[in-house]
């Protein structure tokens, strides 16, 4: 359904309903934890890692649950991802109805409203991270 999403990773409080979420609502691969390019790095400063495929790399998507970190996601945190064509957009928001996520519709932020020929909407995970969905008809 994804076309284009490059190595995002972000903090999450919850990593098993973090993990669920993204899993049930966009088809991800669960590919490894605490990758072993990043292990002694990561049992260091306590942290775990969660990696997530589309199906085309190792991983697109990595989650940390840092212990002694406190999350504080009231600023703008948010990232986009191109669908590839009507079927991916469409089976998204479907998706994303059937888990009664709250959707807006239109681009995150108002100065993106310059481009009229993509269509999107957007949501929070459970970490309240912004997700916009775009795809250009």
């Amino acid at each position: 359904m994804v076309s284009k999403l490059q190595h995002h990773v972000f903090y999450v409080e919850d990593l098993k309903r973090s993990k669920d979420f993204y899993m049930q609502l966009f088809d991800l691969q669960f590919s490894a934890l605490n990758h072993p390019d990043s292990s002694a790095a990561m049992k260091i400063s306590k942290q775990e890692m969660h990696f997530f495929s589309f199906g085309f790399y190792h991983h697109d998507i990595c989650m940390v649950k840092h212990h002694k970190l406190k999350m504080d996601n009231h600023s703008m945190l948010h990232y986009s991802m191109v669908v590839q064509d009507k079927n991916g957009f469409g089976k998204i928001k479907q998706q994303a109805e059937a888990m009664s996520i709250p959707l807006r519709e239109g681009r995150m932020l108002k100065s993106a409203q310059m481009q009229p020929d993509w269509l999107a909407f957007c949501f929070q995970d459970p970490d309240r991270h912004w997700i916009e969905i775009l795809w250009k008809p």
